[in-house]
């Protein structure tokens, strides 16, 4: 596969892990019940996301011949995608601070970003 399949693809990731952490928050601050299909649809988002994202960052590693030594950006990235894995739970318990937890989820997704495009170390 060339390397813009694998970008575009972790980048799908990305809008689905997103789109099921702000669902979860939505719903928190909405004072919905956090269950039934509402819940089953963030969930699946989140979790089919963070697949997705961890099998294309991988792939485009490969791609860029860094499978056998991988720099440090990279291990940063994936403390960073550990962290927005375990995110779905604070989303789900203290989804209704608002604000703060965005900004946090943000935080970790342009520090993500950063490293990608700069690979800094």
């Amino acid at each position: 596969m060339p390397y813009e399949f694998y970008k575009v693809l972790h980048i799908i990731g990305l809008l689905l892990l997103f789109f099921g952490l702000s669902s979860a928050m939505t719903l928190k601050l909405a004072g919905v019940p956090f269950q039934g299909p509402a819940k089953k649809l963030a969930m699946i988002c989140h979790g089919i996301g963070l697949t997705v994202m961890l099998i294309a960052g991988f792939g485009l590693t490969a791609k860029m011949g860094m499978m056998g030594n991988l720099p440090g950006w990279v291990y940063a990235k994936l403390g960073i995608w550990v962290i927005l894995g375990g995110s779905i739970a604070l989303a789900k318990r203290k989804g209704d601070i608002g604000w703060p937890l965005m900004i946090l989820f943000v935080g970790l997704g342009a520090t993500a970003a950063y490293l990608a495009i700069y690979k800094p170390f």
